[in-house]
């Protein structure tokens, strides 16, 4: 092998593409044999690494589709980390669930779990389109302009297992909101497309690149513009050195115009440089505490969690507290904490206390 660490990660990819690794997954768990340097580079794409050099213990990402997790899903993460990761899971600030402490032989069964609970691994990471991150509160929030899920959903769907997306010079993340201002994550997504309305009231989209706005499209245009910067990141990104491998790496190379101008041409529709649009003066929401949702008879209360690690009787608890007070979903933010979807506002303070009780806090 090459003492190119690019060359090395690109003659990896044309060896055999990272999805097509799942038979090599279950082969090493049966049989038990050290995972080759090639392999665990490809077991990023399933989102699994190694935790130490002699391959005794794995760890697992599982990233969450808009960071949610049903009742169902919570208690299943819960049996895993009771059967196969001492007691305890970790949910990241990436809107990911972390498994560690795993040994190989398992994951054949905690992938059959993951797939009960309609959970996947795909594109954990790697050189992939990750999952479209979104706004925690999306859809619930009245300060909203637009909700965004069908278009994540689409987003998602197009890009996550898509092999035709598995193999881009570096990873790509992208972004949706229904928020004029965006997403308050940890970092800037390489794209993100923004809800703003334009001045005869419509809903558009700015696009920005690396928090750059470089345009505005319909709602209907959002997807085949995303395809769009994909195939051109995979096609001209740098895949002679990884340290220029990224896209943001390829725009700043070209400049912002320059990307502008082939993007323009390599859609059928006309991207508006520029567009006047409405100030937007209503401010959101907050994220923690009780707040009233646009769900009618509805609240979501945002929760501060002290620890990142999970114990899995704590997650039981919360389970329960959700079953007590009809609630059903949870989300994790971009902060690691969680946000109560859908619980009862005539409850909603009772419910707000007993989170309390379990270490996950309204009252910050």
């Amino acid at each position: 092998m090459s003492n190119n660490l690019t060359l090395n990660i690109e003659n990896i990819k044309k060896e055999k593409d990272g999805m097509d690794v799942l038979a090599d997954i279950f082969f090493y768990a049966v049989f038990g044999e050290f995972v080759s340097p090639e392999d665990l580079e490809r077991f990023k794409w399933y989102g699994i690494y190694a935790q130490d050099e002699k391959q005794k213990h794995f760890i697992l990402r599982v990233p969450l589709s808009m960071g949610e997790l049903n009742l169902n899903q919570i208690k299943i993460l819960s049996f895993i980390s009771k059967e196969f990761s001492d007691n305890s899971l970790l949910f990241l600030d990436e809107q990911k669930v972390e498994f560690r402490n795993l040994k190989i032989y398992d994951l054949p069964n905690i992938f059959n779990l993951l797939q009960e609970a309609k959970l996947n691994t795909y594109f954990e990471a790697g050189h992939t389109v990750r999952r479209i991150l979104t706004c925690p509160v999306n859809g619930i929030d009245d300060t909203q302009l637009l909700d965004v899920e069908p278009l994540a959903n689409k987003l998602n769907g197009t890009f996550i297992g898509n092999k035709n997306f598995s193999n881009l010079p570096n990873k790509l993340q992208i972004a949706i909101s229904g928020y004029e201002e965006g997403c308050n994550v940890q970092f800037t997504p390489d794209v993100s497309f923004n809800a703003t309305k334009d001045t005869k009231d419509k809903i558009i989209f700015a696009i920005k690149v690396l928090d750059k706005i470089i345009g505005y499209i319909t709602p209907a245009q959002v997807v085949k513009t995303a395809i769009a910067i994909a195939n051109i990141y995979k096609d001209f990104g740098d895949r002679t050195n990884l340290q220029n491998s990224s896209f943001e790496s390829l725009v700043n190379n070209w400049g912002i115009n320059k990307f502008f101008d082939i993007l323009n041409s390599t859609v059928n529709y006309k991207i508006e440089k520029n567009k006047t649009i409405q100030e937007q003066t209503t401010p959101r929401k907050p994220r923690m505490g009780i707040n009233k949702s646009k769900i009618e008879e509805q609240s979501y209360i945002g929760c501060k969690i002290t620890s990142s690690i999970i114990q899995s009787s704590n997650l039981d608890n919360l389970s329960s507290l959700l079953e007590k007070y009809s609630a059903s979903k949870i989300k994790i933010t971009h902060k690691g904490n969680i946000i109560i979807l859908d619980a009862l506002s005539a409850n909603a303070d009772d419910f707000a206390k007993d989170l309390e009780k379990i270490n996950f806090n309204p009252f910050v």
